[in-house]
């Protein structure tokens, strides 16, 4: 017994002496402000703390943003309303930054990408997972961060910085396919009939293409996804990367 006790013993103080040691592995993070890239330096346990830490912060935040509904279509709606409650436009004279998707709830400001960024780690951390893409149609002088939710295995389609979206005539949110007959649906939100001098409508009509070259982060926020990708049993943007569209 004595022995037993005294091997689980030096058992345990190897098992802390290795924890320790790898803990010191020493690694970077990276912050983009304007055009300059930082490297911050730090621990591996420091690195490992923080992603926690953040993980658990975008968990409360989706709870609270989510308010408790269980309908899919309200619960995406009342995320796309905190998102952009919470993050606006970059005030003149800061800088743009680059980081970790908290930060930028954090700092209460970010441009199209980064609120489409915050939205769709919400909506993945609340049951939906999300994607995003910018687009630009020919002709026009703006463009739109198109996010991608999806719901039964198809994908919504919503605009966070311009706070739009589509419905089809049943009241339903539009979805990919529903895009094939754009006459048929009707602008909702707080978007403009015109934007970059082209029809608003003229941003989603090639919703399919550009959910194809879309991305996220999202599920990197999350651990066990962060695992997966980092052994290289899952892609590095989410367990759904680059999935086709499922037809009606």
């Amino acid at each position: 017994m004595k022995r037993f006790s005294a091997g689980l013993l030096v058992g345990t103080v190897g098992l802390a002496l290795l924890v320790t040691l790898i803990g010191q592995i020493p690694t970077t993070g990276l912050e983009g402000v304007d055009d300059r890239m930082i490297v911050h330096r730090m621990p591996l346990w420091e690195k490992a703390a923080k992603f926690y830490l953040r993980h658990r912060q975008f968990q409360r935040w989706a709870e609270e943003a989510a308010g408790g509904e269980t309908d899919p279509q309200r619960r995406v709606l009342r995320l796309m309303e905190w998102t952009r409650s919470q993050v606006k436009p970059i005030p003149s004279g800061l800088p743009l930054v680059d980081d970790h998707i908290s930060h930028i709830v954090l700092r209460h400001y970010g441009n199209d990408g980064q609120l489409s960024e915050v939205f769709t780690a919400l909506t993945t951390y609340t049951g939906n997972e999300g994607r995003w893409e910018a687009y630009s149609p020919p002709g026009a002088s703006a463009r739109a961060a198109l996010c991608f939710i999806e719901s039964e295995g198809k994908w919504w389609v919503f605009d966070v910085w311009n706070d739009g979206w589509f419905e089809t005539p049943s009241g339903q949110i539009a979805t990919i396919e529903d895009f094939k007959h754009p006459e048929q649906l009707r602008r909702r939100g707080q978007a403009p009939e015109l934007l970059g001098g082209l029809p608003y409508i003229n941003y989603f009509q090639d919703v399919e293409g550009v959910f194809v070259r879309s991305f996220s982060r999202a599920s990197g926020q999350m651990p066990w996804h962060r695992l997966l990708m980092v052994i290289g049993l899952e892609p590095e943007d989410g367990p759904g990367a680059y999935p086709r569209p499922r037809n009606p």
